[in-house]
């Protein structure tokens, strides 16, 4: 589109607008009488589920299958190893409210792409790992400082630009990508570990991620509906609505609070809080399930089949929280949701196993899988999109400070009774406290507006 040398620039800036978002339909196949097929958000759901299977989170949860490889290849005790998710989770609170900001600043595609990258190389790395437990520290450094954009951070801020209406069903399917990848990674890594070796699993996944998600997230991926002259949720844009599009590329982000004002904000302490809570108490579950179900006498194969009941109701959970919260006010939903590991964490606690052990997993996999769908939900719900990533990055950084004191705890009550047993029943009861706190935050507030100012020239 070429600009005109004019005197009347109101009416000349208005002309150029609409050529702008003329030209951006005409490359997308859209105009104001024909629309695709399949919403191109829709494109975007199924790309997320395929990058976060492979994302920082699944890899995080899936720390417990090397567990016991890490024992008996290095001597290093369980409280040891455990550390490592507490480094990679100080690592996570420190760094991710700043990512969350970069993605604010820059986009999505800037952010993930050159993440996704650089972390398969980590993951493939691992396999590098020597005896010293220095040398594990620091990668369990690396893997949340170069994997922060393939975090459910990153694939939020994408969801929530493409779905308004359609919001929390599109968050529940985008986001069950961790559940799948928390029920297929563990059986990669137990295949590996019995016919070559835990090395050569790091070394698969690290290539899944560098072959796989890489090429389909550059050509996949785009920031929001305007960059492919659509509207969120695919609704068709008329000449009118075109027109008033800003150029500003984060025109769809200037209703709500800032960071500093959602920090001065009850309802965010409320909502952080249950994050801490929950964090705590899953992760026990996250990191020591496959070594746990070892101790109580099952091979590492039963273990993990017991492990990916664990993804399958993640997967769960999303799909029928994000269904529920855009029908019902979300934190009712949420407080029942956040029930089920007080039973599953007791029956863990009661000794648990076979049927037993898989049905109470399922039982804490439904609340984590709420958990993810309910950081970007809650996030813009009550505080709005001007300061997504940024605040989205605080609630999961107080996830990931519960997640990183959880196995710590665990392992070091291991090293010293041989038991989880007491440490269980204290999780179940603190779960309580979670739910109570999200029924306190209250109705959904009148989120503040700074709009940009029009380009049209009226």
């Amino acid at each position: 589109m070429k600009g005109n040398n004019s005197k009347h620039s109101g009416a000349v800036a208005s002309k150029n607008d609409i050529a702008l978002a003329c030209s951006l339909s005409d490359r997308s196949g859209v105009n104001a009488s024909s629309t695709p097929i399949i919403f191109y958000g829709w494109w975007i759901v199924l790309f997320s589920i395929i990058g976060l299977s492979l994302g920082y989170s699944v890899m995080t949860m899936s720390f417990g299958a090397f567990i016991k490889e890490f024992e008996q290849s290095f001597g290093w005790t369980r409280g040891q190893i455990s550390f490592g998710s507490t480094v990679i989770g100080i690592t996570a609170i420190l760094f991710f409210p700043y990512a969350g900001g970069l993605v604010d600043r820059y986009g999505v595609k800037k952010i993930l792409l050159p993440s996704t990258f650089v972390f398969g190389l980590v993951m493939a790395s691992m396999s590098l790992l020597t005896p010293s437990i220095w040398h594990f520290y620091a990668m369990c450094i690396l893997i949340p400082l170069l994997g922060a954009g393939t975090a459910p951070l990153t694939y939020s801020r994408l969801l929530v630009s493409w779905f308004d209406k359609r919001r929390g069903l599109a968050l529940g399917i985008g986001l069950s990508g961790v559940g799948l990848g928390t029920a297929l990674v563990p059986f990669i890594v137990s295949y590996f570990i019995e016919h070559y070796s835990w090395r050569e699993a790091y070394l698969f996944i690290g290539g899944l991620i560098v072959l796989l998600v890489w090429p389909i997230a550059r050509l996949v991926v785009a920031d929001k509906p305007r960059d492919r002259g659509l509207a969120a949720d695919g609704m068709p844009m008329d000449e009118e609505a075109k027109a008033k599009l800003p150029l500003n590329r984060h025109e769809n982000f200037k209703l709500g609070f800032t960071a500093k004002e959602a920090l001065g904000r009850r309802t965010f302490w409320l909502m952080v809080g249950s994050f801490i809570i929950t964090g705590l108490t899953t992760s026990t579950v996250l990191v020591h399930l496959v070594p746990m179900m070892m101790d109580r006498g099952e091979s590492l194969h039963e273990a993990v089949e017991t492990f990916a009941y664990l993804g399958i109701s993640i997967v769960a959970g999303r799909l029928v929280a994000g269904y529920l919260m855009d029908k019902f006010f979300a934190p009712y939903v949420v407080a029942i949701f956040m029930l089920s590991p007080v039973v599953g964490l007791a029956a863990f606690a009661m000794g648990a196993t076979g049927e037993m052990a898989a049905i109470s997993t399922g039982l804490i996999g439904i609340a984590i899988g709420a958990e993810f769908d309910v950081m970007a939900y809650f996030t813009t719900q009550y505080f709005g999109k001007r300061s997504f990533g940024v605040i989205y990055g605080y609630g999961y950084s107080g996830f990931k400070l519960g997640a990183s004191i959880g196995p710590l705890i665990m392992g070091l009550t291991y090293d010293r009774l041989g038991r989880y047993t007491e440490v269980l029943w204290i999780m179940s009861g603190t779960m309580v406290v979670a739910c109570i706190l999200i029924l306190c935050m209250g109705q959904y507030p009148t989120l503040p507006s700074r709009e940009v100012a029009a380009k049209t020239g009226g």
